[in-house]
């Protein structure tokens, strides 16, 4: 796990490396050479031409590595062209003069046509020590380089971080460079991750140069990775069966939200929950059934006053028999659902009048919730509802699943005041609640209670669809219910979810995507970070052919 750095700590890793007998050349020379060896993975074109790729250099170090990496393309038969900003020449550049001569130099009057036929566009103008306002001629090469995207499809990547935004603060020109990809050079930088960045960085691929990376510590801001992911997965023994390897029991659903548990309990099976059993209204039960024969049922009663209670101890009754619930994902807003989340919770006491003018009377509850559950959508807002839910609920395992406007009502701020510091308002809920919580907000951040914070290494707009927060909610549980504890449970849900989207949107596209496919993809993610890498079909025909034989 990498924690996430300000500019001073990478500053303070170049000196270290240099220390250490690394030049500032050898850097660079690491840098611009894995910038290419990316960019030429990347584009395929047809074989009657070359690749062409457009750099945009600036007057620094970023513009070095810039200028490297166009020596190595230049050298692999891309057609190259430069334009530079304050850069009068090459500089102290670790290049051969003959390898950039293969490139060709730009005035700033012919910027506007080679973008026009550039399959791919780099900015490499100020990097790491960019500020968040950009000079005017730079600001007007972005808009062209932006205009080459929408009209042809042109890749934009961007060296380190892109140019026109702040690595520490996140703060950013409106007109910075907006890449689909960052090649970010050593360490992943804070900045970057944080809002208005983020919706300039596209993809982020941390790239090796060999510098030392600081320690992550508990209290840190780490980035989850795939290693941690491995680690945190279960074992699943040969002699295992279904309610061994994972039960869980979803509750939610009400008329016209049966969607959402159907696919939470989707995304739950597909990450390895051997059992799924939903807790709906009885008269969702068909229309789930149908298009999911996997899951089992508790049927719920419909109506409205006394069928909360009645649902929830429904639950109650079966919760022994699974390893965690879920609770929210389609639950909606009306009586019932309110009386379901306070029986199951046994949060405060519930006034009950008697009919005509007999006195009010309450309730008693039962023992206090202490096992384990996600608590997603409705549930959280219902939650909200009780001044004190969480000293009621100390005693339980609880992962929260917010959106930022579900966080508001949970720590009774303004949603903007979320917005504008959300990893601080995470930690605050954690901290304060004594519960880990995901905040399901650009960067996705898990935060726990001793005040670790651990974000989603990508961010993707095609997320902006319904029913994804209910597939993250289903893959946390579902690995909760394999008896992952609830940092291991949310943070690995946070990778694997991130990561069946990007595959997703690889096949789908951005705006086509639906939430359904990117349960589609958890397979090849699951397959990726659990199986080893090899085909049992294959060594089973082989063997078959050797017995033949």
């Amino acid at each position: 796990m990498d924690r996430l750095c300000r500019v001073a700590e990478v500053r303070r890793a170049e000196e270290d490396a240099i220390g250490r007998g690394t030049t500032l050349a050898d850097l660079m020379a690491r840098a611009g050479r894995a910038v290419a060896e990316e960019i030429d993975t990347l584009v395929r074109v047809p074989a009657d031409r070359p690749r062409h790729v457009v750099f945009l250099i600036g007057p620094g170090n970023n513009g070095g590595d810039g200028l490297v990496a166009a020596a190595h393309l230049a050298a692999r038969g891309w057609a190259c062209s430069l334009w530079t900003w304050n850069r009068a020449a090459v500089g102290s550049v670790p290049v051969e003069d003959e390898a950039l001569a293969r490139c060709r130099w730009l005035r700033s009057e012919e910027l506007d046509q080679a973008l026009g036929s550039a399959d791919v566009i780099v900015d490499a103008i100020f990097g790491l020590g960019g500020k968040p306002e950009l000079p005017e001629a730079v600001a007007q090469a972005f808009a062209l380089a932006w205009r080459a995207r929408q009209h042809h499809g042109a890749l934009l990547v961007a060296v380190d971080v892109p140019s026109g935004i702040d690595a520490d603060t996140g703060q950013a020109d409106p007109r910075a460079f907006r890449a689909d990809l960052t090649l970010m050079l050593g360490m992943p930088k804070i900045g970057a991750y944080l809002p208005p960045a983020f919706r300039y960085t596209g993809v982020i691929r941390i790239v090796d140069i060999g510098l030392p990376t600081p320690p992550f510590e508990e209290g840190d801001i780490g980035l989850l990775a795939e290693d941690d992911v491995r680690e945190w997965l279960p074992r699943r023994e040969a002699d295992t069966h279904k309610w061994a390897v994972g039960a869980l029991l979803l509750v939610g659903g009400a008329p016209g939200y049966y969607g959402a548990p159907r696919l939470a309990a989707a995304a739950a099976l597909r990450v390895g929950a051997g059992l799924v059993t939903l807790a709906v209204p009885r008269s969702l039960v068909a229309a789930i059934a149908a298009a999911q024969p996997e899951v089992t049922f508790l049927p719920a009663p419909d109506g409205d006053v006394g069928a909360g209670q009645l649902w929830a101890n429904l639950v109650r009754d079966a919760a022994a028999r699974y390893r965690a619930l879920l609770v929210g994902p389609g639950l909606g807003q009306d009586r019932p659902a309110e009386e379901l989340v306070r029986h199951l919770f046994a949060l405060g006491r519930v006034r009950r009048g008697a009919l005509g003018f007999a006195s009010v009377v309450e309730e008693t509850l039962p023992a206090r919730f202490a096992g384990y559950a996600v608590v997603d959508a409705d549930g959280l807002n219902w939650l909200a509802k009780t001044d004190t839910w969480w000293e009621e609920l100390k005693e339980a395992r609880l992962i929260l699943t917010p959106h930022p406007g579900e966080l508001a009502r949970l720590l009774r701020v303004e949603v903007e005041t979320i917005l504008r510091d959300p990893w601080t308002w995470a930690k605050e809920a954690a901290t304060t609640f004594q519960q880990h919580v995901v905040l399901k907000y650009g960067h996705t951040a898990l935060a726990c209670p001793d005040g670790t914070v651990l974000i989603a290494p990508q961010i993707h707009p095609a997320l902006a669809t319904a029913g994804s927060g209910d597939v993250l909610a289903g893959v946390i549980a579902g690995l909760a219910a394999q008896g992952l504890d609830p940092r291991a449970a949310a943070g690995a849900g946070v990778y694997i979810a991130g990561q069946a989207a990007l595959s997703a949107v690889a096949e789908k596209g951005t705006l086509p995507l639906l939430a359904s496919d990117i349960i589609a993809a958890l397979p090849r993610v699951m397959r990726t970070l659990y199986d080893p890498r090899w085909s049992p079909e294959r060594t089973l025909v082989s063997h078959v052919a050797g017995w033949d034989a």
